[in-house]
């Protein structure tokens, strides 16, 4: 990028990149890419303050603002390209630092949330612990805390006068310049890949989980597949709550597969600047017009997954995987029918209790086999409304206690 060329001069000794006829244009979508994403991102907050979305309550909301926060940073950082349309050229100085810093800053934010996000998803649907209100607020000031340090390190610790500024012109914008290619890696690159790469592993690991493909077999995790006709079985250890996070989760996924589409293309392309190999112009303004839409990306994502996210008043408690005695018939699910059981068995068992009862009534159940059958049937219709073990459905008449306490995330 530093030669020269009949469209893109850049004086070194200024530190000014002059734009010429094609990289005013392909600025020009880029500023639109900012304007449309942040744009997007400050609808969605303003519409979040007016109607509290069914998970207020939960620590989700902070952790989620922040994300936007960082994709307006980015936001404003693609803006401030306007000012280069204006004059013509990325010239140094303080707006060029500060665009710089907001670029550096909003990248890093945004990887850090993104995983900050899916950890927090994570602990809630995997192992099953819910974060407090002091985690949560340690949370969202180490957060940030990172990103300031990461974005001020440079210029108080790390710039010298033999490289030259930390933040300048770097491309066809200003940010780290190619003095600092370690830190353009360590300092923005390397919170990109974990944050990108650990999502992936986390939200996998989730998907897995309440599909009963992972589960802990003499307390050890095991990880089995079974055969799409037999798929039933992966129910016997599935729980409630399995249940009913499931299709949140399978559709939670997109989030750092969304994350990792935007963020692949553009690093990509930097590398092989970095390698000294020469990056077209055009392939260099698609791939950051694509970084810079992750706002809009996020926004669309709640879009279009609002309706899947339950209202946490109606969620069960949180609480350990139940344990199932695979004798019982538990295991197997409830069925709506019942078997009748053998009538030797049934009155082997009813006999004693029928002998103390009345000795008139047990010998003409015995001599008339009708009369004996009608009677089990009559007896045991009453007994499965209150037998504890009856696999028969719930009657309507019992008014049965709430299962699961409240206990928001």
């Amino acid at each position: 990028m530093a030669s020269a060329s009949s469209i893109f001069v850049r004086d070194d000794s200024t530190l000014t990149v002059i734009y010429g006829a094609a990289e005013m244009a392909g600025i020009k979508s880029l500023v639109a890419a900012g304007a449309l994403s942040g744009t997007a991102v400050v609808a969605l907050l303003v519409v979040m303050i007016a109607r509290p979305p069914c998970y207020r309550n939960t620590h989700v909301i902070p952790i989620f603002v922040s994300l936007l926060v960082a994709n307006i940073l980015q936001a404003i950082a693609s803006m401030m390209d306007a000012q280069w349309l204006i004059d013509g050229a990325v010239k140094n100085g303080r707006l060029c630092s500060a665009q710089g810093a907001l670029k550096n800053g909003g990248n890093v934010a945004t990887s850090v949330w993104s995983f900050v996000l899916s950890a927090h998803v994570f602990t809630l649907l995997f192992l099953r612990r819910n974060m407090s209100h002091l985690s949560c607020v340690v949370v969202i000031v180490t957060g940030w805390l990172l990103v300031g340090f990461v974005v001020a390190i440079g210029p108080l610790a790390i710039q010298s006068a033999q490289r030259g500024p930390y933040f300048g012109p770097s491309g066809y914008w200003c940010w780290i310049t190619d003095n600092y290619y370690d830190e353009q890696t360590f300092l923005e690159y390397f919170f990109e890949f974990l944050s990108a790469g650990c999502s992936i592993i986390m939200y996998t690991a989730i998907v897995l989980r309440v599909r009963g493909n992972l589960a802990v077999v003499d307390g050890k995790w095991r990880l089995r597949f079974v055969p799409r006709g037999e798929r039933w079985l992966l129910g016997i250890n599935r729980d409630f709550t399995d249940s009913a996070v499931m299709s949140v989760a399978a559709r939670m996924v997109w989030h750092p597969i969304a994350y990792t589409i935007c963020l692949l293309p553009v690093t990509f392309a930097r590398f092989m600047s970095f390698a000294g190999r020469e990056v077209p112009f055009w392939a260099t303004v698609t791939t950051d017009f694509i970084f810079n839409m992750q706002g809009l990306v996020n926004v669309l994502l709640v879009l279009c997954t609002r309706h899947l996210i339950p209202d946490t008043a109606t969620l069960p408690m949180f609480a350990p995987r139940k344990a199932i005695d695979f004798s019982s018939p538990e295991a197997y699910g409830i069925t709506p029918f019942v078997v009748p059981q053998p009538e030797a068995e049934v009155a082997e068992k009813t006999l004693p209790e029928l002998l103390e009862a009345n000795d008139d009534a047990l010998q003409d159940l015995t001599a008339d086999p009708v009369k004996r059958s009608n009677s089990m049937h009559s007896d045991g219709s009453v007994e499965s409304e209150n037998s504890v073990d009856s696999q028969a459905p719930l009657v309507s008449k019992w008014k049965w206690p709430p299962l699961f306490p409240v206990q928001h995330a």
